[in-house]
């Protein structure tokens, strides 16, 4: 079979006519899609991908589950009711490579850390998983996790030239500042959230590419550097977003952020996050 060769981190830019029935292949940093017509421009190589295993939607298995994700081993869901135990078994049954499942009852503290109930499953929260060809390490019980967010962060990564000072004021476990210290060759992240530095830190080391980075522990209302510092600041901290902005444009030229609120004139939206909440993004010349 013929499969098309493309760096994990564009995989999602690729217009490619897929091969139903068959799952993408990974081999370090390139993904191998499967491919039923050749296009042209992109590599081409021999391939034997696994037959795609159909899963059923989970809100089709366990009906009134309004969200879900899976980071690494261990599922994390919202439910509208109370599940049965009966359900919870039929729901490890049907994910085979999920050890743990996790109700999540919301995001508190200004750590915005997800409070979590065991339900089944291994009694740990720590786990790893792989995004945009990089290899993390997390504890859900520490730090906040969106893997719903991994287009975005790409998306960035993609947007800043190279030779950009970069800073990346809330960077929890390094999501995004893994892969931009990965293309820009380093730069530097903090966060007040100690655990998360440390996640960053074994995240980095996890990698076989070399990544340099700097990792502050900083409350962000008062960053530790110069005026103008940075040419690019990203604030991903979308509940209290207002409070940094000035400080943010302090120590940069210009900010990436995202708020969550009703959409706004000027904002774009990223994601949906309830029924009339949604995560925007805009970026602000500080200058102007």
């Amino acid at each position: 079979m013929k499969c098309v060769k493309v760096p994990r981190r564009l995989m999602e830019k690729v217009r490619v006519k897929r091969a139903p029935g068959y799952e993408v292949l990974y081999e370090g940093d390139f993904a191998l899609i499967p491919v039923s017509e050749v296009s042209e421009g992109l590599e081409v190589v021999e391939c034997n991908p696994p037959l795609r295993r159909e899963t059923p939607r989970l809100n089709e298995i366990v009906p009134g589950i309004s969200s879900f994700y899976i980071v690494g081993d261990i599922m994390v869901i919202s439910p509208k009711r109370e599940l049965t135990q009966k359900e919870i078994e039929k729901i490890m049954a049907t994910y085979n490579r999920v050890n743990a499942i996790y109700l999540r009852r919301k995001v508190t503290g200004e750590l915005r850390v997800n409070e979590l109930v065991h339900l089944a499953g291994e009694r740990r929260t720590t786990t790893t998983f792989s995004e945009g060809g990089l290899k993390y390490f997390v504890d859900l019980a520490k730090v906040y996790v969106n893997p719903s967010l991994a287009t975005e962060r790409l998306k960035i990564v993609d947007s800043i030239p190279q030779g950009s000072r970069v800073l990346d004021a809330f960077t929890g476990y390094g999501a995004l500042a893994l892969q931009l210290a990965r293309k820009l060759g380093y730069i530097v992240a903090g966060d007040l959230n100690l655990d998360g530095l440390m996640m960053a830190s074994k995240s980095a080391k996890l990698n076989s590419s070399k990544l340099v980075l700097d990792l502050v522990h900083f409350d962000a209302h008062n960053l530790p550097f110069r005026d103008k510092a940075f040419d690019l600041a990203i604030g991903d901290n979308p509940t209290m977003i207002d409070e940094f902005v000035d400080e943010l444009c302090r120590v940069s030229s210009s900010v990436i952020l995202y708020k969550l609120g009703r959409i706004q004139e000027g904002w774009e939206k990223v994601n949906d996050y309830s029924k009339d909440l949604v995560i925007m993004k805009r970026v602000l010349r500080c200058d102007e």
